[in-house]
């Protein structure tokens, strides 16, 4: 016998809410699309020196006071070098995020800049902390790629950033100079990250993602919750132009905890 089962307007609203809040407390941009975090781009060599110091043994107070006195970040100006570790932080750092995200960064910060472990785990952070970003590459750039269109332009992003007017009333106010320039860093981020290609005609291009960065990704979504299914379908994996069946071939090669991991793990 089929039971129906009935759940009310208020039931829905308020696990959504605690959804969204357990998905912000893993670093996840829940707030209304902003120009905040794409507004410095990549700042890959910038992360890098930041968590090759803290992977030194620094504190994270120590590092900011040598980011805002110039021995870490080499910008010339103090507002400048403020900017840059106030993008850092809110991406990597804002919100608290468990022992072992800092430690897997600070680990792959003792390679290069350009090693394809530390630009992945960035820009997992980087896309995450944004939504804007995050949305573009998951609906946008992702539907390209499985189209066989690999060219991009700004257009695509002043497209996509129009289209976004009618849920997020804040875009409606957003000029033509600031829409412009968040396409532009939005896209000089993403072939920094390694999914674009091109200077002026950019294309896209599946990154190199490492086993250590896909373990990473898992984590963050296992510790918001997501299981089985879900999580093997969770749209993150989009970021790095992935379909399902590439999803299940990456984790089946990777030694998964069985055991639930804590926060602080």
């Amino acid at each position: 016998m089929k039971v129906a089962v009935t759940v009310s307007e208020g039931a829905l609203e308020q696990a959504e809410g605690a959804g969204a809040v357990l998905a912000a407390r893993w670093g996840r941009d829940v707030g209304p699309l902003s120009a905040r975090s794409t507004s410095k781009g990549a700042l890959l060599a910038e992360a890098h020196a930041v968590f090759r110091a803290l992977g030194s043994g620094a504190s994270l107070a120590a590092v900011q006071a040598a980011c805002l006195s110039g021995r870490i970040l080499r910008q010339r100006a103090r507002e400048t070098r403020r900017q840059i570790w106030n993008a850092l932080h809110h991406r990597y750092f804002a919100w608290n995020p468990p022992r072992w995200v800092l430690a897997d960064l600070a680990d792959a910060a003792r390679g290069e800049a350009t090693d394809a472990r530390f630009v992945g785990l960035a820009y997992i952070h980087y896309a995450r902390r944004d939504r804007l970003t995050f949305e573009f590459v998951t609906e946008k750039l992702s539907a390209l790629w499985m189209a066989r269109t690999v060219e991009v332009r700004r257009d695509d992003v002043l497209d996509f950033i129009a289209g976004c007017e009618g849920r997020e009333a804040r875009v409606k106010r957003w000029r033509e100079t600031t829409r412009k320039k968040l396409a532009g860093n939005v896209l000089s981020a993403l072939r920094d990250f390694g999914l674009l290609d091109g200077v002026q005609r950019k294309k896209i291009r599946r990154p190199t993602v490492r086993p250590e960065v896909a373990l990473h990704l898992w984590r963050l979504l296992h510790g918001e919750g997501l299981r089985g299914r879900a999580l093997v379908e969770a749209r993150d994996w989009r970021l790095f132009l992935w379909e399902v069946a590439d999803v299940q071939f990456a984790l089946a090669g990777l030694k998964l905890p069985n055991e639930p991991l804590g926060e602080g793990q």
